[in-house]
């Protein structure tokens, strides 16, 4: 059985100004689309209209005078947008690539949304044996052809030849398999938008589940927020129905901390302001059964470049600099929280007389 099409695949890869999405800008763009049989290419440099660090220029070969005069993102956006309408956008680490594209349509007023599929997790799921799916790696272990590595056209052309290699390796009715539970989003409540869940950042947070008229209904923290947000969903749509909450949820949110303490104490000090109800209640202790505190006045808890500032075990704020940790000492004082004097007591030799 072969592998049947339900949407030709676009074969994409873009070179960039650097890794950070929204700042850095596309240099060069390759889209190589098949539909199972026919390929056609289209390939263009991109005027960034910035500056080419010397790095990326070593690394991709592409220097600020060959881009001087290349069109600019919004000259073809519309020829672009064409290409990839009504194909399935395939790239290696394809949340770069495709995150990447999006943010330059979103420069020139264009929505772009399409399926997508990553062939570093197409690798992972078919050949599980092995521990490294770079390009690299797949073009040694395949005996892939290249011309130019870190050009648009040369890596793309790389995922072409994976591509139609694993579709002699394999079944079709496997391969179809594969491909489609990768493309989905499992768990997912329909209303959500999978690209909403894709754009949250695998780093260390915060996340903030709402449901109707924006009531906070859950707060969470994870060192890979995205994942989390995932096993999150997977978890509660296995709970019985009495208590799942999953359907409930109307939009995510997030919020990036700084270190493990400043997820910690953000997630508390929300659960304490907003009280989401899927959160448990705070326990209460009362004052007597306290340790005291070891301190006149105020003390910090430093964390990277941040200071959390308490006052006798109530958690005030987290300051940058000397303007915020005066803001922060002027605040009104809170109640008192268990979870907060937890999480002091366990730091205690960090802390530091204000």
């Amino acid at each position: 059985m072969t592998f049947t099409y339900e949407k030709p695949f676009a074969f994409v890869d873009v070179e960039t100004t650097g890794g950070v999405i929204g700042q850095d800008r596309l240099t060069e763009i390759a889209i190589i689309r098949f539909d199972g049989n026919k390929v056609s290419t289209y390939q263009t440099l991109i005027n960034p209209t910035c500056h080419i660090s010397s790095f990326i220029q070593n690394l991709t070969g592409i220097s600020n005078g060959m881009v001087a005069k290349a069109p600019l993102f919004s000259d073809v956006a519309g020829q672009i947008c064409e290409l990839l309408e009504g194909h399935v956008f395939v790239a290696h680490n394809v949340r770069f690539d495709y995150s990447f594209i999006k943010s330059e349509f979103k420069r020139v007023g264009i929505d772009f949304k399409t399926p997508k599929l990553c062939t570093v997790k197409l690798s992972r799921r078919l050949y599980p044996a092995y521990e490294r799916h770079g390009l690299d790696y797949l073009v040694q272990r395949h005996q892939l052809q290249i011309t130019q590595r870190h050009r648009a056209y040369g890596d793309a052309h790389v995922l072409l030849q994976f591509w139609q290699l694993v579709n002699q390796q394999f079944d079709g009715a496997y391969l179809q398999q594969a491909v489609q539970e990768l493309m989905t989003i499992p768990h997912l409540p329909e209303h959500i938008d999978p690209e909403e869940i894709e754009s949250i950042p695998n780093r260390l947070g915060v996340y903030l589940l709402y449901g109707d008229n924006d009531r906070l209904l859950f707060v969470g923290k994870g060192n890979k927020l995205r994942q989390r947000v995932l096993s999150f969903f997977a978890k509660d749509r296995a709970l019985p129905a009495g208590k799942s909450f999953s359907d409930r949820v109307m939009r995510v949110d997030y919020i990036e901390c700084a270190g493990e303490l400043d997820a910690l104490l953000t997630e508390e000090r929300l659960i304490e302001q907003y009280k989401p109800e899927k959160n448990k209640s705070p326990r209460r202790r009362r004052t007597g059964e306290l340790e005291q505190w070891p301190f006149r006045d105020y003390a910090v808890l430093p964390e990277n470049n941040l200071k959390h500032v308490f006052w006798h075990w109530q958690y005030l704020g987290t300051a940058h600099d000397t303007e915020e940790l005066a803001q922060t000492l002027s605040r009104e004082k809170h109640d008192f929280s268990h979870e907060i004097y937890k999480i002091l007591v366990r730091n205690m030799s960090r802390l530091v007389a204000l």
